[in-house]
């Protein structure tokens, strides 16, 4: 199941984990990003037993970043539907 984030999840995730101190996160002004794409999860696993590390992918360059989300998120993030 591929997953992906909005332009306004990866925005409340991030600041989520902020708050939380969690070790991978970003400062958001400074991604390359369009509020108007959608961002896919291109990685993930399991950190420290509580919580997911994901890879996300942020443009058609190949720049990507790691943000770490509470499994609670991370199963909240829509699927992408594969098109074929």
């Amino acid at each position: 199941m591929n997953k992906f984030l909005t332009w306004e999840i990866l925005k409340s995730i991030n600041e989520s984990s902020i708050r939380a101190r969690r070790n991978r996160n970003f400062n958001f002004e400074k991604l390359p990003i369009s509020p108007a794409e959608k961002y896919p999860v291109v990685f993930s696993m399991l950190h420290n037993d509580v919580e997911m590390r994901v890879q996300i992918l942020f443009n058609t360059r190949g720049d990507r970043g790691f943000l770490d989300m509470s499994i609670e998120q991370f199963n909240s993030l829509p699927a992408a539907i594969d098109e074929k």
